[in-house]
């Protein structure tokens, strides 16, 4: 779960990093009351939203005045940064700035371990820095009490920035994510460091850890509120099988054609293949890991519950030990009780495909399904094309 910038603030602060004094204006509150409670007169005005490049995108803005700051609230909340929905209105303090820094800790799947990433110049255009400017350290997670002064370039050491990035490797540890990000990391002219920003991603498979984050508003990849639908599927994962596969991710779309994949990169893949078709997808969801019967039925039973539906596209590549005919007992399981009358297209393979296949024609069969079910013979592909042409003779 990606944070909006002040929620990442406040785990910042928890674990010991200055952050500007702010206040978070939501919708339907006051804005001026918001301001004059910051007792600030020249302000930030961020707009949060889950993108970066707000600056390049009008999302941010000074302001000096109350009437300056209320206009400026309003006004971003009735656009959209790059595609995304703002959430709420940070207003901060405008710090006087001397330098600007850039910091972080990400988990690099290459290495298989935590880096920390540091550059002497942060803000806008880091993505600009050269690389022999970037200083990389790969970080032990078994070894908390990390020692970083043999480690980073006087420059670093000597700007006594080692206590921050102490402080942030025990955010990252301690909070369980995957992303933290300060960017830009400010030296103030009186010689404070506070974090300007605050990138975080919170590691979604710890959710059993953090009774907290129970409170945090449902969010979306899409960066709007989330539907019902979205918020339901979510809840798949977190019931008493949480540790048994995942079958909890989806994404609600403007299209008709309802999709159950299996397999993340394979998932990516067929989206192309479908939109190159001409169809358009009614959502993104995907189920890995093996997971149950019971959570295939429920995550099959939302997607298929979106009205107006013109076609359904189950697809897998071959499966390395999800089995196939309990993932598919579940959708089956949907489709008996529904029996829907638009067009259905299979295509899986892997553990028990012979077993599971059968299950699906016996499916077809007994509920008058218009199905055509596909092996590992026939790529993914091949089989969205299938299903435009079935579309296309209804």
């Amino acid at each position: 779960m990606n944070l909006y910038e002040f929620e990442g603030k406040q785990l910042f602060k928890k674990h010991g990093i200055a952050i500007p004094k702010g206040v978070v204006v939501r919708r339907g509150d006051d804005a001026i009351q918001k301001y004059n409670e910051l007792g600030i007169k020249d302000v930030v005005v961020k707009a949060q939203v889950l993108s970066g490049k707000r600056g390049k995108n009008n999302g941010i803005k000074f302001c000096g005045s109350s009437e300056e700051v209320r206009t400026v609230c309003d006004t971003l909340f009735t656009i959209n940064i790059r595609g995304q929905y703002v959430s709420a209105v940070l207003i901060e303090e405008k710090l006087n700035i001397a330098e600007e820094h850039y910091i972080s800790i990400t988990y690099d799947t290459n290495r298989k371990q935590p880096m920390l990433i540091y550059s002497q110049s942060g803000g806008m255009d880091i993505e600009d820095v050269a690389e022999e400017k970037i200083v990389k350290i790969g970080l032990d997670v078994r070894n908390s009490e990390i020692t970083l002064l043999s480690t980073l370039h006087n420059d670093f050491s000597n700007e006594n920035l080692e206590p921050i990035a102490r402080s942030l490797w025990n955010c990252f540890l301690a909070e369980d994510t995957r992303v933290v990000e300060i960017n830009p990391l400010i030296k103030t002219v009186d010689g404070r460091w506070i974090a300007a920003d605050a990138k975080v991603a919170l590691d979604d498979d710890a959710f059993y850890k953090h009774k907290e984050w129970e409170v945090l508003e449902p969010r979306t990849m899409l960066g709007r509120a989330p539907t019902e639908r979205e918020i339901a599927v979510k809840k798949i994962d977190e019931g008493e099988k949480y540790y048994q596969g995942t079958a909890g991710k989806y994404m609600e779309m403007d299209g008709d054609i309802a999709i159950l994949f299996s397999g993340g990169g394979a998932s990516i893949a067929n989206m192309d293949a479908l939109l190159k078709t001409g169809l358009k997808p009614a959502n993104y969801t995907e189920y890995s890991g093996n997971p149950p019967r019971e959570k295939v039925y429920a995550l099959a039973k939302i997607v298929l519950s979106k009205p107006n539906l013109r076609g359904l596209w189950i697809a897998g590549g071959v499966a390395n030990f999800t089995n196939i005919a309990e993932t598919f007992q579940g959708i089956a399981d949907v489709l008996d009780e529904i029996k829907p009358n638009y067009p259905i297209v299979v295509r899986r393979a892997g553990p028990f495909e012979k077993e599971g296949l059968t299950l699906m024609q016996e499916c077809a069969i007994r509920n008058n399904l218009n199905m055509k079910i596909f092996g590992k013979e026939t790529s993914m592909s091949e089989t969205a094309e299938v299903l435009a042409e079935m579309i296309k003779k209804k």
